[in-house]
Parts: structure tokens; sequence; C-alpha cells
């Protein structure tokens, strides 16, 4: 499928490929390179005594040592990264290696490494043909230095990094903050700039269905409302970053398409070219994705053979600190009249990211209390935010519980929990402790 290139697509485009291993190292490669290069045009600018105490035979000793090393630290470097990727996708969950492989601490290490490995084989090659002159050799000198100093204390970092590397706890605070991140981004704009869409597109819209199937990366906002003031048509975006879309389901409605066929298609072809699709989502402008990753972190731990309710409820408290940026609803900043585009809701967040758990840990009490008063707190800290949400869920919660946890005294205790959550949302309604698990059927049936 052919992308649009707009302002907004270059932008998102360059960011993605910035986010990948071989730039970084490549970029360093090139460096030393041209640092390696660049001795022999300032050679003539050295004196010549300084030139007569650097011996060649010195420099090259420093350089083999460097090219040895970086070789072997390079490849012990890769065969650790490979274990660490493969330690977070059984521990924690596939969809989190994403943000591992893009650490920009590993990346910058392994590209400092590679890059001292070339400049040290391009300044062998120099000295080997002869073609530094004095002037170059002590060029070489100083930046040989430079680079060991380099080199020294980006093996500090990665030492540093290497205990954390691919665990649990670092896991998460990964996910935790690139879903902040999107939360927050999406916070400051939650319709992108266009007019909300809170209802299905007007009857006489016109479908433009998605070309494959795949997941919505990125929507070119300016690019899309520049083609809407060609055009003269209101677009509403059905699709939102996140959705996976198939051919058989509309990217976007388009009120006002033009008659002229050849129009038309022209049209309906740019506007599916800003509409980025990858075969996977990502964590940019999509920040129920990041509480999906964060729930399936927690799904298993919860597992019969993990058994660990405590990681459980460590991802219950960043999804509550993650949550707890959300503290009032955003009007509407209209930057692009002619869009119009659905936007994140509490219900969607709270869903996706506790109701799995609440189902996966039903036996477990202590996880049913991180929920109720993660419920609880996100009711009293945003409650023109989440209270409908929170006491719909609640009960919902309640009922998983109650099908599974046979001590009276937990379930009145978690009965109490929930009740707390509707009382703070003016939803109180009357129970009866022991008689849970029944009342919950009734109320869901």
């Amino acid at each position: 499928m052919a992308e649009h290139w707009g302002v907004g697509g270059l932008r998102w485009r360059l960011r993605e490929i910035l986010q990948t291993l071989w730039v970084r190292v490549a970029a360093f490669a090139a460096l030393g390179l041209v640092t390696a290069a660049t001795g022999s045009l300032m050679g003539p600018f050295i004196p010549d005594g300084l030139a007569l105490q650097i011996g060649a035979e010195a420099i090259e000793a420093i350089l083999e040592i460097i090219a040895s090393s970086m070789l072997t630290v390079t490849t012990f470097s890769l065969s650790i990264l490979t274990a660490a990727y493969a330690t977070a996708s059984s521990g924690s969950t596939p969809r989190a290696v994403q943000l591992l492989v893009r650490d920009g601490v590993s990346q910058t290490v392994l590209a400092t490494f590679m890059g001292a490995f070339v400049f040290s084989l391009v300044g062998l090659i120099m000295l080997k043909t002869e073609l530094y002159g004095g002037g170059g050799r002590v060029v070489l000198f100083v930046v040989t230095l430079l680079v060991i100093a380099v080199i020294i204390l980006s093996l500090l970092r990665w030492i540093n990094r290497l205990g954390e590397l691919g665990l649990i706890g670092d896991n998460l605070a990964r996910v935790e903050q690139v879903t902040l991140d999107a939360l927050q981004t999406r916070l400051e704009s939650p319709w992108m700039g266009a007019n909300p869409l809170r209802g299905p597109p007007p009857a006489d819209s016109v479908a433009i269905m998605a070309p494959e199937v795949g997941h919505v990366q990125n929507l070119d906002m300016q690019s899309l409302s520049d083609l809407a003031d060609k055009a003269g048509v209101i677009l509403y975006l059905t699709a939102a970053p996140g959705d996976m879309v198939h051919p058989a389901q509309a990217l976007c409605h388009v009120q006002g398409m033009p008659t002229d066929p050849k129009a038309a298609h022209a049209l309906r072809r740019d506007l599916i070219a800003c509409i980025n699709l990858r075969p996977a989502r990502s964590f940019a402008q999509d920040p129920r994705f990041g509480f999906v990753v964060l729930t399936e972190i927690g799904q298993r731990a919860l597992s019969p053979a993990v058994n660990d309710p405590g990681t459980a409820i460590a991802v219950i408290t960043r999804m509550l600190r993650i949550l707890s940026v959300w503290t009032h609803e955003v009007a509407p900043e209209v930057r692009f009249p002619r869009l119009h585009v659905r936007s994140i809701t509490a219900e969607d967040l709270l869903r996706d990211s506790l109701m799995p758990l609440a189902r996966d840990g039903a036996a477990m009490v202590e996880v049913h209390r991180a929920v109720q008063n993660m419920l609880l707190a996100l009711t009293r800290m945003a409650p023109s935010v989440f209270e409908s949400a929170a006491s719909e869920l609640s009960r919902s919660v309640q009922f998983y519980a109650g099908q599974v946890i046979v001590l009276p005294r937990e379930i009145e205790e978690l009965d109490r929990m929930s009740n707390q959550v509707l009382a703070a949302s003016e939803k109180v309604v009357p129970s009866k402790p022991r008689d849970n698990r029944q009342m919950n059927k009734s109320s869901l049936s």
C-alpha cells in the first residue's frame, strides 16, 4: 500500500526509522570513517616537531587492540541482547519486546562499539598504506584517545544496564513510561485537532474501505485536512490508532464525495495513503495498547504456571499511576474543522485493562482488593472522568469474585469495597454480603 509522504507522514516515518538499531550503528560507523579520513586532511597544519614524537608503531598497536576487542565485545553484546529478548518475551509478553529492541542505551552502546571497530580498521588501513603523514598521525592519535574515552564510558553504561535488562521490573517500567507518554499526548488533544465524533457518520456519507488487514498506527491529520479542504468534503474517521481494520471495514466516511469517477478514485487513493497501516500495533498514538500490554504481563503472572499475584498487583498500581494524570475532561480544540475523530474513553481503558485481570485472578482476593482500590481512587481523584465507568466495572469485577471466592468474610470485605466505589459514584445499591454470588448473577442476567 502506498503511503502519503506529507509533512506529518514524513515526520512519523522518520521517527519510526530512527528507532531502529541499524540507524545508530550506521551513524557511529560513518562517524568513525569520517574522523579517520580527516586526519590526512589536517596533517599539513600540524607542527613537524610534534609529529616526530608520535610513531606509527604506537598508534598501530593501539588500533589493533581496539579492533580486536571491539569485535569481541560487539558479538558478546549481541548475544546478551538476544538472551534478554527471549527472557522478556517468555517472562512478560512478546508485545513488550519491541520496547527492549528500541532501548536507547543498548542501541547507543552497540553503535559505539561498532563505530570504534570501523574507526580502528580505517586507521590501520591508512597507516599501512602510508596515507598519513606526520601531522596525520598526530590527529589520528588524539582522536584515538577520544575514542578510547568514549568506549570506557559506554562500557560503564553497558555494565550498569546489564543488571536489569529484560527483567520483569524493567519491562514494566518501559511499558508504563511509553503508555504514560502516549496518554498525556492524547489528553492534550483527545480528538487530535478534529471535531469529536460521538455517533455514527451521516447516512449520506461514502465509506472508504481499508485496502488490507492491519492495525492503524498513524493518522496524518494535516494531510487529511488538506485533502478535505482541496476537495471540499467532510471526513469522519471511524478507524482510530490501534484499531484492527480489514477490507470489509471502513477507514473513514466522506460526506460530499465528488461525482466524477476519476476525482472520486483519486481522493479515495490519497485518503488511504494518509492512514498508515502496519501488521502490529504500536505505542505512539495508541494509549490503549500500552494498557493491553500491561494487562498481558499481569495475566501471565496470574497463570497457574507462574502464580505471582504480586506482579499483577504491581501492574494495577502502575495503571493507577498512569491514569492519575487524567484529571478532567478536555474541551475540543478544533484545528481541522473538516475532520471528525473518535476519542478514547475511560470505559475503554478500564474495561480493556482490568476485566482480564479480574477474570484470571478471580480466586485471588488480593488481586480484587487492588482492583477495587484502584477504581475507588480513580473515582475520588477524577469523578467527572471515571465515576460512571468505575461503578459499572466494580459490579462486574465483584461478579467474578463472587463466583470463585468461598470465604464469606472475604466476600463481605470485597462487597464493602465495591459499595464504596458505588457510593463515591452516587450509585449505591443494596447488597447482601453472604448471598453475594447470587446477587451478582441476578444483576447481570
